[in-house]
């Protein structure tokens, strides 16, 4: 074999390693910015849900404030302040942590490990907010009666209940809907995005 035919074989044999590597760069930053974007969109919800988290709180303690005088009313208006208090620093703990996801400058299994540690803390948030919701409409729901149409719902003890049940009949369903469409769907996306990277570049190494 001659030299120049060589030199052709191997500039061709450089050219196909370079192409081959210039291909496995844009497939990995591809999935990179496919999952950036579902935390992006997890990002953007989860700031929807705080800022409305932080209105409800402070609605609520605003008008416990009117009611200081009648303690029954003032009791339930500080428990559902409470509780909604607690969903607000859930939130904000949410919105921290997929904030590391995004944008994030490490390994993919790093990333790979802090995403499963944000979704274990964000399904133990989930229990903890699905389990005060009946409590808070217990609590809520009589107190703005009274502080939006003055009207004494505790004095109709029916008409009470059938509200509250009626709130959670609603209420549980759509969150949990909402978490379903808005958090685990963009979660399991994400999960097999960095799974299909990690594969690939098992399989290139």
């Amino acid at each position: 074999m001659e030299l120049n035919e060589l030199k052709s074989l191997w500039q061709s044999h450089d050219s196909r390693l370079e192409n081959l590597t210039l291909n496995e760069q844009n497939f990995r930053r591809l999935k990179l910015n496919r999952t950036e974007n579902e935390f992006r969109r997890l990002m953007n919800f989860e700031i929807v849900s705080t800022v409305g988290e932080f209105l409800a709180t402070l609605l609520i303690i605003s008008l416990v404030v009117l009611y200081a005088q009648m303690p029954l009313y003032a009791a339930l208006g500080y428990m559902s302040g409470g509780i909604m208090l607690a969903n607000f620093v859930f939130s904000v703990f949410r919105l921290t942590g997929f904030r590391k996801l995004y944008g994030y400058d490490e390994t993919v299994v790093k990333v790979q490990k802090e995403l499963a540690f944000q979704k274990k803390r964000m399904l133990r948030f989930r229990k903890i907010e699905l389990i005060t919701m009946p409590v808070c409409f217990v609590t809520c729901v009589p107190f703005l009666s009274m502080a939006i149409y003055n009207f004494d719902l505790l004095r109709y003890p029916g008409i009470y209940a059938v509200c509250v049940a009626v709130s959670c009949v609603i209420a549980v369903p759509l969150v949990m809907w909402i978490y379903r469409a808005f958090y685990d769907k963009r979660i399991a996306s994400a999960e097999a995005l960095l799974k299909s990277i990690a594969d690939f570049e098992n399989v290139s190494d």
